[in-house]
């Protein structure tokens, strides 16, 4: 029998907090107002958003009513909050690293925030994503970056226990997203380096690459 992937892991991971989720957020993530200016400046009524990496649905919970809200995510427990929480949304349990089932259709806004620390193959999942971003459409999404001097973002890979399985985090670097963007087709539109969570257990922020991206 083969051994459990490391997206296997996460879904366990994910699964088994997710009753604890939203009480964890706010003590756990720092992504200050980023996703709520991206959302603000590009969802207008009527807009279609996909939330890849979903969770509890959070990041789109408040979105207008008119606003169609597609979510994927690994983990089934977060989907059934998630769909508690907006039950108008498509809840859908998907890997990122496959392609978006094309009956989902097209979206004039995509998040991925929080959920690419766990890529493989970065450069997949933006083809992915691409594929399914209108034509001028824009997607937010966050990488945990490798820097040098950057304590505890040094390597390109790296293991967390967590409470369950051990899980991988992925670090690419700068360029090596950038790379990964101009082969899904993609154009940079705003950059910052930004905290984006908080490693309780190591009591150290951990900083992502924020990412604003449309199509070419």
């Amino acid at each position: 029998m083969a051994a459990p992937s490391n997206e296997e892991h996460v879904r366990q991971v994910y699964g088994e907090i997710a009753s604890a989720y939203e009480v964890l957020f706010p003590s756990l993530h720092r992504y200050e107002d980023r996703v709520e200016r991206f959302l603000a400046g590009g969802v207008a009524p009527g807009c279609r958003v996909l939330d890849v990496g979903c969770g509890t649905g959070l990041l789109t919970r408040q979105l207008d009513a008119s606003v169609e809200v597609v979510g994927l995510d690994l983990a089934p427990e977060m989907l059934e909050l998630a769909r508690q929480g907006r039950p108008s949304g498509t809840w859908r349990v998907h890997s990122y690293h496959e392609p978006v089932p094309p009956e989902l259709g097209h979206f004039d806004a995509v998040l991925a925030i929080g959920c690419l620390d766990f890529c493989e193959d970065l450069r997949r999942v933006l083809g992915h994503l691409a594929a399914v971003l209108k034509p001028e459409g824009r997607m937010l999404f966050t990488v945990l970056e490798r820097r040098p001097g950057l304590e505890g973002h040094e390597e390109s890979r790296r293991q967390v226990q967590t409470a369950g399985p051990a899980v991988w985090l992925s670090f690419p670097s700068f360029e090596e997203t950038a790379s990964a963007l101009t082969a899904a087709g993609l154009v940079p539109l705003r950059y910052t380096h930004a905290p984006g969570w908080e490693h309780l257990t190591e009591q150290r922020t951990m900083y992502f690459g924020w990412w604003e991206v449309g199509r070419r």
